[in-house]
């Protein structure tokens, strides 16, 4: 008798860890499909905000500053601003993606990376004293 019973226990066992192992396999996927798209709208959010800042702040003129804070993902590869446009690069499990923003600002070349910050970050965007143009800043630094 012991035998049987150890045996049903033994079967029984195994077919709860046969269903509950692919259910919890596609939970994790599941989960990790919510999370790429949150970091994407997290990332086009944060480049918007970038973009609209520094608009603002090259639209005031010569000598403006405006101190800002970001809420990058935590899977931010790069944050920079060149050509027009601001991008937050992402790290994700399907790929690399570019979350973009256009700007009208002029974009100084020598300080337009803020790097591999990722969480709440602090951005100082100030338009150059006498060229006018725009760059980034991070005020942790000085």
């Amino acid at each position: 008798m012991k035998g049987q019973s150890s045996l049903e226990l033994m079967i029984t066992v195994g077919i709860v860890i046969a269903f509950t192992i692919p259910v919890l396999f596609l939970l994790l996927s599941a989960t990790s499909i919510g999370y790429e798209d949150t970091a994407k709208a997290q990332a086009d959010a944060s480049s918007r905000t970038l973009s609209d800042t520094m608009n603002s702040v090259y639209s005031q003129g010569p000598g403006a500053k405006r101190l800002i804070l970001l809420n990058v993902p935590a899977s931010t590869h790069e944050i920079y601003a060149s050509d027009g446009e601001v991008v937050v690069v992402v790290k994700l499990g399907s790929g690399q993606f570019d979350a973009a923003s256009p700007t009208i600002a002029s974009i100084s070349g020598d300080s337009s990376t803020l790097g591999t910050k990722t969480g709440l970050i602090l951005v100082s965007v100030e338009a150059d004293e006498v060229t006018g143009e725009v760059r980034l800043v991070d005020p942790t630094e000085s």
